[in-house]
């Protein structure tokens, strides 16, 4: 093979390396892991519930509205609400559940200790909740 087909061949194979990586990194996130879909197969440690009717109801949107768990516990949260909501860290590093539609739940790993603050980002949804992760 000469030179330049070599080259190209290298350039071509690092690519397809980076894409790949991307991808990997893009479906396991950062800051824990979430599962939507509902599978199963996990037995959390913690289970938090959005309670239906939640858009408006505050910190009384969760039940617990406040939870502890140690980290590496698994938290999963379930939407008993018929409504899809976005739950999201309120600083950098919280839990991430993200979207969960109605009936369904979404697991997170807790892997940093600390007091984590997390809401809604739904447009007009007044949920909060906060998420206590022990060593």
């Amino acid at each position: 093979m000469d030179r330049q087909r070599f080259r190209g061949a290298a350039l071509a194979t690092g690519l397809w390396a980076i894409v790949v990586g991307a991808g990997v990194a893009g479906l396991t996130g950062c800051g824990g892991n979430s599962n939507n879909n509902n599978t199963g197969g996990v037995t959390p440690n913690s289970i938090i519930s959005i309670v239906p009717g939640a858009f408006n109801k505050g910190a009384m949107a969760f039940s617990p509205a406040s939870d502890t768990v140690h980290v590496g516990h698994i938290v999963r949260m379930q939407n008993n609400d018929s409504m899809t909501h976005v739950i999201m860290p309120s600083t950098t590093g919280g839990p991430n559940w993200g979207t969960i539609s109605g009936g369904r739940f979404a697991d997170y790993t807790a892997t940093a200790q600390g007091t984590w603050a997390y809401h809604c980002t739904v447009a007009s949804h007044t949920m909060s909740g906060e998420l206590v992760v022990l060593p």
